[in-house]
């Protein structure tokens, strides 16, 4: 027996992309290069918003959709700071979508969250990323707390865990490298 595409595509199958979503999610804070990083947090965002679509929450759909396209932007740009800039761009992109979709706390949850992970993607260094990402976390939990993203909301729960875990690894790494004992 097959499943077809239009079956994968049916509400139903929300949580199916969510925990692909979730598995990205678990993933890319053990990972300490940059790229790496990036192309994981891509994963995660495009399996998000397929979820979110199927779900019909327009908003978190859109700002996936953008966060994955800036995280394409931060991929390509590489070391180069002045293309990474590019990815500034799209904040204002994100609050427009927001203020287009806009269906309340939701909305205004999903803008924030997005916003401060974009800020983030444009750290060239990962301490920095790390750091700005954390912030987002409590936006993103609360807008999928309020929606019913149960695989989404594990996944920024223990991502969370797991980021703050890495960048406090990260941060007393680059403490006893700038004051060796």
């Amino acid at each position: 027996m097959t499943i077809g595409i239009d079956h994968m595509m049916a509400p139903g199958f929300s949580p199916v992309f969510g925990f692909a979503g979730l598995a990205a999610q678990f993933a890319w804070p053990f990972f300490r290069k940059r790229d790496a990083i990036l192309t994981v947090q891509l994963g995660a965002a495009c399996s998000y918003a397929t979820s979110y679509a199927l779900m019909g929450q327009k908003t978190a759909t859109a700002v996936c959709l953008l966060g994955a396209i800036q995280t394409t932007v931060a991929l390509l740009a590489g070391d180069r700071a002045w293309l990474s800039r590019l990815g500034y761009a799209f904040l204002p992109v994100v609050l427009t979508v927001g203020a287009v979709t806009y269906s309340g706390l939701p909305t205004l949850l999903a803008v924030a969250a997005c916003c401060l992970v974009m800020i983030g993607r444009m750290q060239q260094d990962t301490l920095r990323m790390r750091g700005i990402q954390l912030t987002a976390s409590p936006f993103g939990a609360a807008h999928d707390l309020f929606v019913g993203a149960w695989p989404n909301l594990m996944g920024a729960v223990v991502s969370f865990v797991i980021a703050f875990t890495a960048f406090r690894r990260e941060l007393r790494e680059s403490r006893q490298h700038r004051h060796p004992a």
